[in-house]
């Protein structure tokens, strides 16, 4: 994907792995980070290992002069994050977390009306995500081992989301996750939170990633409540950057939104 965007030359590909060099085709493969980095001109590099390797692979980056673009979360720890943001700083680097989600068509509506002030003051806000993800990934894939595995590696997107639709943080988090038995996931791949958003609004989250209901879009099912009306966005199962946004102002016809 890197390859073929617009604009973008992809210089190298460093993996530990010999074999995943073969999906670079022409472009030069190399297993150590710092050799890459002496080698190879570049002006940017993407991480996208898993979440344990994030703080080490994107400071060395950030400490040889570039700029990063990270796949989240940004760091496993609050004092691994807070370290790169200041390594960042000190390099004068742009390092940005890769938050794909809040660029897709649908999302960009919602964030239109609310901005626009078309709900009137917010009330509240329900969100919930459900997939099967028992045999989405490979056996040995990384997901099914780490701990928190939802919460690091999916919730997260729905976070972000709620920061940028509203344009207001979370002061507060109440949540409980949990195991399910029968899913190949060591730790628990199911959550439940009750998050406190800047001015007292509420926001009901589920998710799990080893559900027995009918599966949502990776988006998940959103209800957002004002004193003016309600948004429902729901998207399909299939394509996340597709998706229906409905307005519905109180006492009024619900109507569907570009």
């Amino acid at each position: 994907m890197v390859a073929g965007a617009p604009g973008v030359g992809l210089a190298v590909v460093v993996d530990p792995d010999p074999e995943s060099h073969r999906y670079a085709e022409a472009t030069p493969g190399y297993g150590i980070l710092e050799e890459a980095l002496e080698a190879v001109e570049c002006d940017a590099v993407l991480v996208a290992s898993p979440p344990r390797t994030h703080h080490a692979v994107a400071k060395a980056a950030l400490e040889a002069g570039k700029h990063v673009l990270c796949e989240k979360p940004l760091a496993t720890s609050l004092e691994d994050a807070f370290d790169l943001v200041q390594t960042a700083d000190r390099a004068g680097r742009v390092f940005m977390v890769s938050q794909n989600y809040r660029y897709n068509a649908p999302f960009r509506a919602v964030q239109r009306l609310v901005a626009g002030g078309e709900l009137g003051e917010l009330a509240s806000i329900r969100i919930s995500c459900r997939r099967d993800t028992r045999t989405l990934f490979a056996p040995d894939d990384f997901r099914y081992s780490m701990r928190h595995p939802y919460v690091l590696d999916m919730s997260i997107h729905h976070f972000d989301l709620i920061r940028a639709a509203t344009g207001r943080d979370v002061c507060g988090v109440y949540a409980r996750s949990w195991r399910v038995p029968d899913s190949p996931f060591v730790h628990h791949p199911a959550v439940a939170a009750l998050l406190d958003v800047e001015g007292g609004v509420p926001v009901i989250y589920e998710g799990d990633w080893a559900t027995h209901e009918p599966e949502t879009s990776w988006n998940g099912h959103w209800e957002i409540v004002g004193e003016a009306g309600r948004l429902l966005w729901s998207g399909s199962k299939e394509d996340r950057g597709t998706g229906r946004v409905v307005f519905e102002r109180w006492g009024r016809e619900p109507r569907p939104i570009e």
